[in-house]
């Protein structure tokens, strides 16, 4: 009697991970590739005493769809603030609330800046350079689809940290040396800049 149970077991647990196994392959099989550009614009400000300030966003994605609601991609973009420039390097997750051909759908971006500077490295006294930190971007949207391709319509938030890197010069007296020190001054300063975004996404599937 063990016996046939524990043959049972086995032959219960083969079937189901061939089963299992089956099903990974069909998903696999099911998954597509898509991607899409989108462009919109950053409203926000970096001192808000002077007023909102309107600014560029672009980016292209590009990845696989799994059934018909998540999408799983990686990203590359260029967003523009007031002041600075950055070009982020993000994974994307989507997920569409309704598995039919025009649905709302949730998207979550995350990353990080893969190159930071700014406008003219010039129009601040002691800059040196800038290093870009993490990106977060959560959005909404709505897509209509047109056979294969595709229009979607996003809004969301999207959070970017800039570190900027600062040298002045030093000319204090040392009086054990009796000379002047010209060891510089070094500082940095942490930005983490915070928007409202609103885009347009054309792309295929």
């Amino acid at each position: 009697m063990r016996v046939r149970i524990f043959c049972g077991m086995l032959f219960f647990v083969g079937a189901v991970s061939a089963q299992s196994n089956l099903d990974s392959v069909a998903r696999v099989k099911r998954a597509e590739y898509f991607f899409y550009f989108q462009s919109g614009t950053l409203v926000g400000c970096n001192e808000c005493g002077r007023g909102k300030e309107i600014t560029f966003s672009g980016a292209t994605v590009h990845g696989i769809k799994l059934d018909k609601r998540v999408r799983l991609g990686v990203g590359l973009g260029y967003d523009s603030y007031y002041g600075w420039n950055t070009v982020p390097i993000f994974g994307s997750v989507s997920w569409d609330m309704f598995a039919k051909k025009n649905a709302f759908f949730l998207q979550f971006n995350y990353g990080g800046a893969l190159k930071t500077w700014r406008y003219d490295q010039h129009d601040q006294y002691g800059y040196k350079k800038s290093e870009g930190g993490r990106m977060v971007n959560p959005m909404v949207g709505y897509r209509i689809r047109y056979h294969d391709a595709s229009i979607a319509l996003m809004v969301g938030y999207k959070f970017q940290q800039i570190t900027s890197y600062y040298e002045y010069e030093n000319y204090w007296w040392n009086p054990v040396t009796e000379r002047y020190d010209q060891e510089p001054i070094v500082s940095n300063e942490n930005r983490k800049l915070n928007r409202f975004m609103i885009s347009l996404a054309v792309g295929w599937k």
